[in-house]
């Protein structure tokens, strides 16, 4: 999961949205950026600043605060392509394929159903085990109001964008800002955040359609595609399928294999092309619950290893003194008061 906060990423324009946001605020911003990979910055970084932003500005909702202040600059090509296609349809199949080039974050699925048409993705497996839970509410909140910002100024600010909105993270107490904002009914603790909308938008012409451009604009756009890293999506939907198996107890590669619509050998071969291996990826997500487990006194040792889909404590011991170097309970009596 750690591979996570270093190959997915953000465009680096997103932190002039911060910094606007924190000019507004009379807030320091969060600093210049530390590293930059193809003009992104790494998930890991863009979680630090988000988190400077809410220690001067812990108030809740302050992703839709954020997101408020979305222009097209901040996305850069792909508000540009938004802009030069035809139909609001048009743009919205092609979103799952160049997204990524401004959040690249969990694949977007789009479904179309008889009277409206949704896009969703998941939580990403860190979450799932329990870290960084507010900063990526944060993140969530500011990733659909960009969203939101961006329809509304494609389709010529119209009053109902949304049908509704189903939010991956905790209920909020003020349920209204929400609703107020999205203008739609909002759910929470949803196991994905999903946006419905009415199949009516679909043919809604674009004001600034222009094909010459778009070409231009997609050409450009395939190139950046080539240049972002391969790896990172394998690995997260591994992540994944193992922290679903551990809540059966069963995190063989042939169970893996099979979430995934292959096959063990195959699954080996996708992954040592991407210079990973299942037993890696398995001892990473393993490390990092085994650390969430052990901080909840409430668990015995042996409840941990069994949470782990391990068949006994001295398994356990043995494979977590690998990692750190000592046991499970002397690094519980080390950490207990300890962040990670």
């Amino acid at each position: 999961m750690k591979t996570f906060f270093k190959t997915k990423s953000v465009t680096t324009s997103l932190t002039n949205l911060l910094d606007d946001f924190c000019k507004k605020n009379h807030l320091s911003p969060p600093g210049k950026t530390l590293s930059s990979l193809n003009d992104h910055i790494t998930f890991g970084e863009w979680l630090k600043k988000i988190r400077i932003i809410y220690k001067q500005y812990p108030h809740e909702g302050l992703g839709l605060d954020i997101g408020a202040l979305f222009r097209p600059n901040h996305i850069g090509v792909v508000a540009y392509i938004a802009q030069s296609s035809n139909t609001f349809s048009d743009y919205v199949q092609i979103l799952p394929k160049y997204e990524k080039l401004w959040f690249n974050y969990i694949p977007k699925k789009i479904h179309l159903g008889k009277n409206s048409f949704s896009i969703s993705w998941g939580k990403p497996a860190y979450l799932q085990a329990g870290i960084y839970i507010q900063e990526s509410r944060i993140i969530e909140e500011m990733h659909v109001a960009i969203i939101y910002q961006q329809f509304r100024q494609l389709l010529n600010y119209q009053e109902k964008i949304f049908y509704g909105l189903e939010l991956a993270i905790p209920e909020p107490k003020d349920v209204e800002k929400y609703t107020r904002y999205f203008n739609c009914p909002v759910s929470f603790n949803t196991k994905q955040t999903r946006i419905i909308l009415p199949n009516s938008l679909l043919n809604t012409e674009l004001r600034s359609y222009d094909p010459d451009l778009l070409i231009i604009l997609s050409n450009h756009a395939n190139a950046l595609l080539k240049k972002m890293p391969k790896q990172d999506s394998l690995r997260e939907l591994v992540n994944l399928s193992i922290l679903h198996a551990l809540e059966s107890n069963d995190v063989k590669i042939q169970t893996i294999a099979k979430s995934l619509n292959t096959s063990p050998r195959l699954l080996q071969i996708d992954l040592k092309k991407s210079g990973l291996s299942f037993r890696n990826i398995l001892n990473s997500t393993r490390q990092i619950l085994a650390k969430k487990y052990l901080k909840n006194y409430n668990l015995l040792i042996v409840d941990v290893a069994f949470l782990l889909g391990y068949k006994d404590q001295t398994s356990f011991n043995r494979a977590f003194k690998a990692w750190t170097g000592i046991s499970p309970s002397e690094w519980r009596k080390r950490h207990i008061d300890r962040r990670y």
